[in-house]
């Protein structure tokens, strides 16, 4: 666990001192380096990482049809196999590109990046590129998309969403649900549904074999999935009740004053009950787990989106901040605790080791 604990570590002080120093962007970026070199320096370290390894192999010597994946990711490993020999090096590589993807999104999203450095940092960053590799770069793609809507390039953020919905189905929902919120409106919603619809019957057989396959999984129970919608619930306290800050709306031109409330209550709302839908879905399926942690990234998505096209930096102060700073805590010891799980006295993140001691 010492390289994760160094990590997160390393992470606590560079956003103490960002927020100290108001240099929350240097911060972000430099808590960021130890991660991502964990992320390119491990073994076969993740969950997942054994299987996505065995299918790299299966479609490089029985080609796509032995894919269950989405046709966009099949692609992508089709033709990374033809430049790599070696199937961990498509692995560390897709997991590098997802984490410098989350980073680029991050920054584009946030001149301040202050929920990067409190949400993606802790949570979802090393998930995202040490096990989940399809849904991280499914969602790494839509938060790029999402900076593309916040500076008006629907065109760009529509390409964004097809590819990622390429690579990983749930993305789509992601990108469908933001779309949806961000503007609003009735006519939005419609086309909104109707894109999820028509994706459904395209990707009908691989949802049914998904669901089919996952029918036996049952949830968790007991507090599994309650840090996500704390961290929920205290991110919504802190944006509500920091919305329409005089100082930052004293600072916006008259232009930007005219899309003021920054976030609509209702999108708050909404995000919250699917947060709390999928903790109670949870209870008793383990796809529960798996929404909660599509509908916190979107609030993530939604908020840093909704601000930057206002021209609106999230800084918050005082119990504000507390609130954040709180949520903090509590997604780096679920994701400390979820590294040091084991089954059988075997862990798939922990030990942690480098990929040189593979061939030691």
């Amino acid at each position: 666990m010492t390289p994760y604990f160094v990590c997160y570590a390393l992470m606590v002080a560079a956003l103490g001192l960002g927020l100290l120093l108001d240099k929350l962007r240097i911060a972000a970026i430099i808590a960021f380096i130890p991660m991502f070199l964990l992320i390119a320096l491990r073994g076969m370290v993740g969950t997942d990482s054994a299987v996505y390894v065995q299918t790299f192999d299966a479609i490089r010597y029985q080609g796509i049809a032995a894919s269950g994946f989405e046709p966009g990711f099949t692609l992508l490993i089709a033709l990374l196999n033809g430049l790599f020999p070696d199937p961990f090096d498509i692995l560390i590589l897709l997991g590098c590109t997802t984490a410098l993807l989350m980073l680029a999104a991050g920054l584009l999203l946030e001149r301040s990046p202050l929920l990067f450095a409190t949400l993606i940092l802790p949570y979802f960053l090393m998930d995202m590129s040490m096990n989940g590799l399809r849904y991280g770069l499914a969602f790494a793609i839509v938060a790029i998309g999402a900076a593309a809507l916040a500076r008006g390039w629907l065109k760009t953020f529509i390409a964004c969403s097809i590819i990622a919905g390429s690579i990983q189905i749930s993305s789509l929902v992601l990108a469908a649900s933001l779309w949806a919120l961000m503007e609003a409106r009735i006519r939005i919603f419609f086309a909104a549904g109707a894109g999820l619809i028509v994706a459904s019957i395209l990707f009908g057989d691989y949802i049914g074999d998904k669901l089919s396959a996952n029918a036996d999984i049952s949830g968790l129970g007991g507090v599994s999935g309650l840090v996500p919608l704390a961290a929920t619930v205290l991110i919504i306290m802190a944006i509500r009740v920091g919305k329409g800050n005089p100082r930052q709306m004293a600072s916006l031109s008259s232009a930007s004053k005219s899309v003021a409330p920054v976030i609509g209550d209702l999108s708050l709302l909404a995000v919250f009950g699917m947060q709390l839908i999928s903790f109670f879905i949870a209870r008793y399926y383990y796809a529960g787990l798996r929404l909660q942690a599509l509908f916190l990234f979107l609030l993530y998505i939604l908020v840093t989106a909704s601000y930057r096209r206002a021209g609106l930096d999230i800084k918050l102060t005082g119990n504000k901040l507390g609130l954040v700073l709180l949520s903090v805590l509590l997604l780096s010891a679920s994701r400390l605790k979820n590294f040091n799980d084991d089954v059988m006295f075997l862990s798939p993140y922990n030990p942690y080791y480098f990929a040189s001691e593979l061939s030691a």
